[in-house]
């Protein structure tokens, strides 16, 4: 079995996104701050009043807690594909700021990354793809010589913890989609009373089920994605015991079935009551 995501815990992650058939994602939540390079067909990135389209060999860096609207077209002769690479804040703040750049505050496209970025992005991902002989002093050493050239094109990824309750969350979840969280549970680890937990998500306008629902459903989507697992395998992951229950609630999310991110007919938008792409 194939699986092509790597992630050193306090250091950052790395996967390679495979996809056969044209789709659209709405609404993704940038957890931590990432840098995305499209290796074959166009990635088309929205959100209000921002829209980027990145080319075969283009790059786009993405701060993090971002909400965006992401759409992967193949390639005429082939599949969409592109390399994706997150750093945890951790590394960012040792790194410092550079001074003389610009913060990427929302998205910033890098365009065709010069050979320097090009060959510090191929090394942190080689080395966040180590399995084992690498010290975690050398792929934190490799992850921050990205950060060095990015600041040689004047760009830093920007510093600012999440102080929502569902930022918070997502932050928390996220490592362990699987794991059957509770509120309570929950709320310890966030250091308030389930009513603070449940009043500060309604004043944001937000639900525990709903966030942790959607935390699963993306971290579903990126597995299929990003590996040959078989769906039964990818539903215990995101905390599903049912196969056909997790499907059920991945089309109600995304507005079509697990099996159409690897290729498989896809039924009409009408009858899957999907959103049209934008």
């Amino acid at each position: 079995m194939r699986l092509m995501i790597a992630e050193k815990p306090g250091i950052g992650a790395t996967g390679l996104v495979t996809q056969a058939t044209r789709l659209n994602f709405t609404s993704l939540t940038t957890i931590v701050p990432m840098i995305i390079v499209v290796r074959r067909g166009r990635k088309v990135i929205q959100s209000p009043g921002h829209e980027f389209v990145m080319e075969s060999g283009e790059a786009i860096a993405i701060a993090q807690g971002q909400v965006f609207d992401f759409e992967n077209i193949p390639a005429d002769d082939g599949d969409y594909e592109a390399r994706w690479l997150t750093i945890e804040p951790s590394v960012i703040e040792a790194f410092g700021d550079p001074g003389d750049t610009l913060p990427v505050m929302h998205a910033r496209q890098l365009g065709t990354m010069g050979e320097g970025l090009t060959h510090a992005f191929e090394q942190a991902v080689e080395a966040l793809l180590d399995d084992g002989s690498l010290p975690d002093v050398v792929i934190r050493h490799r992850v921050m010589e990205l950060l060095a050239w990015l600041s040689s094109e004047g760009l830093r990824f920007s510093l600012h913890q999440p102080t929502s309750f569902t930022a918070r969350i997502r932050r928390l979840v996220g490592h362990r989609p699987e794991h059957p969280w509770s509120s309570g549970e929950i709320s310890r680890a966030l250091g308030v009373s389930d009513a603070t937990l449940r009043r500060r998500l309604h004043d944001e306008s937000s639900n525990l089920r709903g966030v942790l629902t959607d935390i699963r459903m993306t971290h579903a989507m990126s597995l299929l994605q990003s590996s040959e697992m078989p769906v039964s395998l990818i539903a215990a992951s995101a905390g599903f015991e049912s196969q056909s229950r997790f499907a059920i609630r991945f089309r109600h999310r995304f507005g079509f079935s697990p099996s159409a991110i690897r290729g498989h007919n896809r039924l009409s938008p009408d009858r899957q009551g999907a959103r049209p792409a934008g």
